[in-house]
């Protein structure tokens, strides 16, 4: 269903003038205070509802239509509209690998790594409780089953060291470690401990016990779910109306959707 249609009519600063440098100093009296007293009119109106596009419906589109959701001003009327040909996670983010930590492959801390790794663990656990809230598979319908499946598998991650170039980068990079994402440094028998018979050739591995595994459909099923929950939940709050749609197309130019979006 689009959104109402906004009132048409002239802009009530479509008469303003220019005031003139130099001239009588009562004219710029009148015009200032003709100013203030429109601005008070603006300001009174009701504002205009707010449509957004968001195309791709994966790890990032979904994170972005949450925030627009949570962040967005609650009596404002806000508008959605997530755009992927094939669907929830259709994309690249359906088949990623899945290992969530904020560190690169020598275990160097990602740039903004440490508020990159909060706020991934807070959507974990958002989406985990959307499929955990008792809402039925049929919210579903459009993205996929098997809502019942993990979404975070909390075992950590094990890296053994290859080399001696490996092992000394790995070592160096870890003594910067987050308090939040431990990297430990571990022998072959505590290695083992963890993956039995693995092969661990300098008898030395790095372990991140806080690192989770991600299942990306099961994840960003459990998204999308918050992401309907919550509008349901902010348009029966009072304020301004929620709406989200999901759209099985494919935008190749930004024209296609002129004139019937705001972006902002």
């Amino acid at each position: 269903m689009p959104p109402p249609p906004l009132p048409a009519g002239k802009s009530l600063l479509a008469d303003w003038k220019s005031p003139v440098i130099g001239g009588d100093h009562r004219h710029h009296c009148r015009l200032r205070s003709r100013r203030t007293a429109s601005q008070v009119v603006v300001s009174s109106l009701p504002q205009r509802p707010v449509r957004y596009a968001v195309l791709g419906a994966g790890f990032a589109g979904l994170s972005v239509a949450w925030h627009l959701l949570k962040e967005s001003a609650k009596e404002l009327d806000v508008y959605i509209d997530i755009y992927d040909e094939i669907g929830i996670g259709g994309g690249a983010s359906g088949v990623s690998g899945g290992l969530l930590h904020p560190y690169s492959p020598k275990a160097k801390l990602l740039w903004r790594g440490a508020e990159c790794w909060k706020e991934s663990l807070k959507l974990l656990s958002i989406a985990e409780a959307a499929i955990s809230s008792g809402e039925s598979n049929s919210e579903m319908e459009e993205s996929g089953p098997n809502l019942s499946e993990f979404v975070v598998r909390r075992r950590g991650i094990l890296r053994p060291a290859t080399n001696m170039k490996t092992l000394t980068t790995l070592n160096d990079n870890a003594q910067n470690c987050l308090s939040s994402c431990r990297i430990e440094t571990i022998g072959k028998d505590a290695a083992r401990s963890l993956v039995p018979n693995l092969c661990v050739p300098l008898n030395t591995a790095f372990y991140m016990p806080d690192a989770v595994n991600v299942h990306p459909q099961r994840y960003l099923q459990g998204l999308f779910l918050a992401c309907k929950n919550l509008v349901k939940e902010l348009s029966t709050s009072g304020f301004g109306r929620k709406e989200l749609y999901l759209h099985k197309k494919s935008i190749s130019n930004l024209l296609e959707l002129e004139g019937n979006l705001s972006f902002c």
